[in-house]
């Protein structure tokens, strides 16, 4: 019979073999669970992958050679670890005897058991850097530190390790919501909900991109692109080990090609450019080119944000969306085509 920890470890084989995790089929392995071991499922896996360079700094003080174990007992090893120094609500004890548990040849059960007594014992490693402390690869620190519209470093690094925030749009009472068994608050940004808790499957409640939501307030065309998706980390951990500064290039000319088309293609005379990357070569380069044809212009979008709280970062031509000052992370940029 299968349990949270050994369907989070078979999650983590699947991304070793292929770069990401498909929620569908995490969905269809943890439907048979409780709804308490359900989320402590995904919380293994989503958790282990956003603080996995953490974690295997922290292991490889124990370890002679890492990289001559196994994926499946390392993922292991992560899964107890992440236990021990990150979920306090998991008796050392458990966690430690739940790994033991998931190895499978007993040599390696000694060394799972005589790690993570030692990752107990002595706890997180103080007076780390910067990329090992909000567990990000190095060369994506040393990327942001280097762009002028990234102003607190620290807080979108925070931000990308903590559980993303979902937004619904509700056309039913709040009453029914609370006897449903839903824990929620309204937004600061917008009139969409923010679920802390879900109950009872209702009608009527619909997730909303709440950036995308409030833009379409104004009313005109949102191309919209996705890109390497350094905006949406905490949504999509397996990111933290598959993105690359060569992707992130590739990306940049993928977003001058696609902005380029959708602008050519978009009939309106204003339409606005929405980004979840946060790379200056997905976001101002691809404006400022096609500003440069001479066949568009930027439009201040400063009194509509500022009226949904809103607060960017501008570069000349749209605006940096940074966590804290805005609902999601990402850029935007109101674009009008020249007569």
């Amino acid at each position: 019979m299968q349990t949270a920890r050994s369907i989070a470890l078979e999650a983590l084989a699947f991304f070793d073999s292929n770069g990401y995790i498909s929620f569908k089929k995490v969905e269809m392995a943890i439907s048979t669970l409780s709804s308490k071991d359900r989320a402590l499922c995904s919380n293994l896996i989503f958790e282990t992958l956003r603080k996995r360079i953490r974690l295997d700094y922290e292991l490889s003080k124990y370890l002679k050679k890492p990289s001559g174990l196994p994926n499946s007992v390392l993922n292991a090893l992560r899964l107890g670890a992440l236990q021990l120094l990150f979920m306090d609500g998991i008796p050392p004890y458990a966690a430690i005897h739940s790994t033991v548990e998931l190895v499978g040849v007993n040599q390696f059960k000694r060394v799972a058991n005589a790690v993570l007594r030692k990752v107990s014992d002595n706890g997180l490693s103080e007076d780390v850097p910067l990329n090992i402390e909000f567990s990000h690869p190095a060369w994506l620190v040393d990327y942001w530190r280097g762009l002028e519209y990234i102003h607190d470093l620290e807080g979108l690094l925070d931000y990308n390790q903590s559980l993303p925030i979902e937004t619904f749009e509700v056309s039913i009472d709040e009453r029914e919501l609370v006897e449903s068994g839903y824990l929620f608050e309204r937004s600061e940004f917008s009139d969409l909900y923010v679920f802390f808790q879900k109950g009872l499957r209702l009608e009527g409640i619909e997730k909303r991109d709440e950036l995308e939501y409030i833009l379409k307030e104004t009313g005109l065309h949102i191309i919209r692109y996705g890109g390497s998706s350094t905006g949406r980390l905490n949504e999509r951990p397996w990111l933290f080990h598959t993105l690359s500064i060569d992707q992130i290039s590739l990306s940049g000319l993928e977003a001058e090609r696609f902005l380029s088309q959708r602008a050519a293609e978009v009939q309106a005379k204003e339409f606005i450019f929405y980004s979840q990357a946060l790379t200056r070569e997905e976001n101002t380069q691809p404006v400022r080119t096609l500003i440069s044809s001479g066949h568009y212009r930027a439009v201040s979008m400063d009194e509509f944000l500022a009226g949904h709280g809103i607060k960017g970062i501008f570069d000349g031509f749209g605006y940096w969306l940074l966590p804290g000052s805005s609902p999601l992370p990402g850029y935007v940029c109101r674009l009008e085509r020249r007569a």
